[in-house]
């Protein structure tokens, strides 16, 4: 309760808490959407025996939510560390101009579609640049390719990924 003395001051800043209220309001709502992305490496045995180290392929374009997104894969080692891991990096395409905040997770399936060896990527944020996950050893792939190429003489890598969107709902005039 209010004693008698502070009722004015109380008034007074209940008064001046109506005069801060804004003249509009917005609402941002945080959504998150989900995709995948078969990269299917057709004569990869002739790929893996050609490529050079720091040599990556690119996918097409795939869409998860309202991102444009590709994947591109190093089978003998990212640029910074040839014949290191074997690697795969999530790129933002397209117009958009905005940071992309995504996680992902990279498999290269077996012959059966299972992962036989998979990299993950928790929440990043990028834009032109991409962001870098680290599968298997160079070494280890090269070893067991014949083991991973389908039947069609492909290997197989999945990439799925979760993209951070924001809604912006139309502004409300309180007036």
């Amino acid at each position: 309760m209010w004693s008698s003395s502070s009722k004015p001051i109380a008034q007074a800043l209940c008064s001046a808490c109506r005069r801060a209220i804004p003249s509009s309001s917005s609402t941002v709502r945080a959504q998150q959407a989900t995709g995948s992305h078969l990269l299917r490496v057709q004569g990869y045995l002739l790929a893996h025996k050609m490529l050079v180290g720091g040599t990556s392929i690119f996918s097409d374009v795939f869409t998860v939510g309202s991102r444009k997104l590709c994947l591109s894969f190093w089978p003998k080692g990212g640029q910074a560390n040839p014949d290191g891991n074997v690697r795969a990096n999530l790129h933002a395409r397209g117009n958009s101009t905005s940071d992309v905040t995504a996680e992902c997770q990279v498999s290269i399936l077996d012959r059966a579609g299972f992962p036989a060896y998979t990299g993950s990527m928790g929440p990043q944020s990028f834009c032109s640049s991409s962001a870098g996950i680290d599968i298997v050893g160079v070494k280890e792939l090269s070893e067991m390719a014949a083991r991973l190429v389908d039947d069609d003489g492909c290997l197989n890598v999945r990439c799925d990924v979760t993209v951070l969107e924001f809604d912006a709902e139309a502004p409300v005039d309180t007036d």
